[in-house]
C-alpha cells in the first residue's frame, strides 16, 4: 500500500526528473568545458590582441589570468595603469588625456591589499608605465582591512604556465551550484531557444556545445566581439581593448532610494565595514603607496588615488547618519590629511551627483558605468590639467 507520504515522495522525483534534472545535465556539461577552462582564457586573450573587440572569457566573476595575459600584451604601449576590483571595471581609455595610454587591470573581487603589490610589480618591472591609478574603497572595506599588502607575480611566463596546465579543477559542489544557479538556468533556457530558432539546428548545437567559443559577431557600434563562455553570447557583455567592463547585460538602478535604505541598515556591508576599524585605513597601506608615489614621481609620473563613486546621494545619507556619519568622515580626513603629508594625488569621487551622476549610470550601489566615470574624470583633468609635469595634491570633489 502507498502511503500519502511515499505518494508525495515518488511525485517530487519525478518531477524533478522531468524538470531540474535535464536543466542539470546540459549546465553540467556546458561548466565542466568552461568552468575554470584555462584554454579558453587565453583564446579569449589571443582573440581580442588580434582584433581590438570586446570578449567574455571564462569567467567573470575570475577574471585574474585573463587580464593578466591581457596587460602583458599591452604593456610595451601603455603609460597608465588602472588597478582595483570591479568598481572600477568602468573606468576607459577616453576618461585619459591622449599622452596617457590606459590599461584598466582592475578584477573582480579584488582588494587594495593585492592591487597595492600589483603597482609594485609592474612599478618594478615596466618603467614604461609612469601612472597608476589606484581607488581607496571605503564601502567594501577595502581601506580597512587588516594585514599587509601581498606580493604578486603578473610575469608572461606564470600566467602562460596557468594556461598550459589541465583545466583548473573546480570542487564538484561548485559546479553544482553554479549548474542550478539562476544566470545559468536563464542562460540555458536562452540557449536551447535559439537552437530551436536556428536555421541549422545542428551548427548551433555544436557550436554552443561542443566549439571553444562563439562565432565572431558586431556590437551595436561595430565593434568585433565573441564569447569563450555560454553566459551572455551575443550580447557584447565583456571586456573592451582597454580592459573596462561593457556592463552590457546588466540591468541599471531604477530605484536607488530603496538600494540607499538597505545600505544603511545595520546589516549591510557598508555599515560593518564603516565600523570595523571605527573609521582609520590600515596605515601599512597608505605606507606602501606612499612609496609607491615617490618612485613614481621619480620615475616621471605619479599615482593618482579616489574614492570611487557611489550611488547619487548614498554617501550624502552615511555622512548625515547619526553614527556612521563621523566614522566616515574620520577616513575622509585621514586620507585628505595624509595626501597633502606625502605630496600624493588623492580626490573624492564618492558623492557622485557632485559629478552629475545619474541612478541610471550604476548597478548598484557602488558600481559605476563608464558614463559616470566620464563625467568624474573630466571635472578632474579640468583641476589637473598637464598630467606630465610635477602636481600639487588636491581634494576634488564638488564642481567648480
Amino acid at each position: 500500500m502507498i502511503t500519502p507520504h511515499k505518494r508525495f515522495l515518488r511525485v517530487l522525483i519525478i518531477g524533478f526528473c522531468t524538470t531540474l534534472l535535464p536543466i542539470f545535465i546540459f549546465n553540467f556539461i556546458l561548466l565542466s568545458d568552461t568552468l575554470g577552462n584555462t584554454k579558453k582564457v587565453l583564446l579569449a586573450s589571443q582573440w581580442q590582441q588580434q582584433t581590438r573587440g570586446i570578449t567574455y572569457a571564462p569567467t567573470l566573476s575570475d577574471t585574474h589570468l585573463f587580464k593578466t595575459l591581457r596587460l602583458n600584451d599591452r604593456l610595451p604601449e601603455v603609460n597608465t595603469v588602472v588597478f582595483g576590483s570591479s568598481t572600477v571595471l568602468g573606468i576607459t581609455g577616453q576618461d585619459f588625456p591622449d599622452t596617457l595610454q590606459l590599461y584598466n587591470y582592475a578584477q573582480t573581487g579584488n582588494p587594495l591589499s593585492a592591487v597595492i603589490g600589483e603597482a609594485e610589480y609592474i612599478q618594478q618591472y615596466a618603467s614604461n608605465v609612469k601612472w597608476l591609478i589606484i581607488p581607496l574603497d571605503w564601502s567594501l572595506g577595502f581601506i580597512y582591512q587588516s594585514g599587509s599588502p601581498s606580493d604578486a607575480d603578473l610575469s608572461l611566463t606564470t600566467a602562460i604556465r596557468q594556461t598550459q596546465t589541465v583545466t583548473k579543477t573546480v570542487p564538484l559542489m561548485d559546479r553544482m551550484r553554479d549548474a542550478l544557479s539562476y544566470p545559468r538556468i536563464s542562460s540555458l533556457f536562452e540557449i536551447l531557444n535559439q537552437i530551436r530558432h536556428a536555421d541549422d539546428k545542428i551548427a548551433a548545437f555544436r557550436g554552443y556545445f561542443m566549439q571553444d567559443g562563439s562565432n565572431d559577431y558586431r556590437c551595436t557600434d561595430g565593434t568585433p566581439g565573441k564569447d569563450f563562455d555560454t553566459i551572455h553570447r551575443g550580447t557584447c557583455t565583456g571586456f573592451r581593448f582597454d580592459g573596462s567592463a561593457t556592463f552590457a547585460n546588466s540591468a541599471r538602478v531604477d530605484n536607488a532610494s530603496a538600494l540607499i535604505s538597505t545600505a544603511l541598515s545595520s546589516n549591510s556591508q557598508y555599515y560593518k565595514n564603516l565600523l570595523s576599524t571605527d573609521g582609520l585605513p590600515n596605515l601599512l597601506f597608505l605606507e606602501r603607496l606612499a612609496k609607491l608615489n615617490k618612485r613614481s614621481k621619480e620615475n616621471g609620473g605619479g599615482v593618482i588615488l579616489f574614492m570611487p563613486p557611489l550611488l547619487p546621494g548614498l554617501e550624502a545619507e552615511f555622512l548625515r547618519h547619526p553614527q556612521l556619519g563621523s566614522v566616515l568622515k574620520k577616513t575622509k580626513q585621514k586620507l585628505k590629511k595624509w595626501s597633502r603629508e606625502n605630496e600624493v594625488v588623492w580626490f573624492d569621487a564618492g558623492q557622485s551627483e557632485q559629478f552629475d551622476c545619474r541612478a541610471g549610470e550604476f548597478l548598484d550601489q557602488h558600481h559605476a558605468t563608464a558614463t559616470c566615470y566620464n563625467k568624474i574624470f573630466h571635472q578632474f583633468w579640468l583641476n589637473m590639467p598637464n598630467p606630465d609635469r610635477t602636481i600639487t595634491p588636491f581634494s576634488a570633489g564638488k564642481k567648480q
